[in-house]
């Protein structure tokens, strides 16, 4: 599950890379600069397919990891990287707002909910991204462990599908995790 969050930190900073190679040049356009040249939008998708493929590999990752019944899923990992997404989120919103905004031309106006479509649909795909190898992992450590999941888990699992609550299911799989090895420990001590 470790090898799983690292390919999650390489895809988030894949993610902001893209995100710079956009919001440079738009930046420019607006303040009639040249800082970040002109936007090379083959190089943009090139790098969407990539971070996309980085993030499908972090959930075959996760995957394997619940198999091979890792012992510590790394939930902490999970938490940094969801806090670090935050400015993510924040910047990819006003970008495509700004993109949206340019279409406020009479003859671009149909293109706005397209745009408004496609940016909500790639937002929730980089959140899901980050979010999927938990929740996989998860199910298969609990099915394989043969444990049933406490509130916590249920809960978190169930907000890791959600916009900024996302980050606090993050911390409540935590917390699900935590109160699991102390109930184990207890049983162990129990069997004793």
């Amino acid at each position: 599950m470790l090898i799983s969050k690292i390919v999650l930190f390489v895809c988030l900073a894949s993610m902001y890379y893209m995100q710079a190679n956009v919001a440079l040049p738009l930046y420019d356009v607006f303040h009639q600069t040249n800082i970040g040249g002109q936007l090379d939008v083959n190089f943009v998708l090139e790098i969407l397919v990539v971070t996309v493929c980085i993030g499908l590999a972090a959930f075959i990752l996760g995957i394997i990891g619940g198999a091979m019944r890792e012992a510590k899923p790394y939930v902490v990992l999970t938490i940094v990287i969801k806090i670090l997404m935050i400015p993510f989120f924040g910047i990819n919103i006003y970008l495509w707002l700004l993109v949206m905004s340019g279409m406020l031309n009479p003859f671009l106006l149909f293109g706005i909910p397209a745009m408004a479509g496609i940016g909500v649909v790639l937002t929730y795909v980089y959140m899901l991204m980050t979010s999927l190898p938990d929740i996989i992992y998860t199910i298969i450590f609990l099915i394989k462990n043969r444990q049933r999941p406490n509130v916590f888990i249920v809960v978190g699992i169930i907000a890791m599908f959600f916009f900024v609550l996302d980050v606090v299911g993050a911390i409540l799989l935590n917390v699900g995790y935590k109160k699991l090895d102390k109930a184990r420990a207890e049983a162990e001590v129990q069997a004793v």
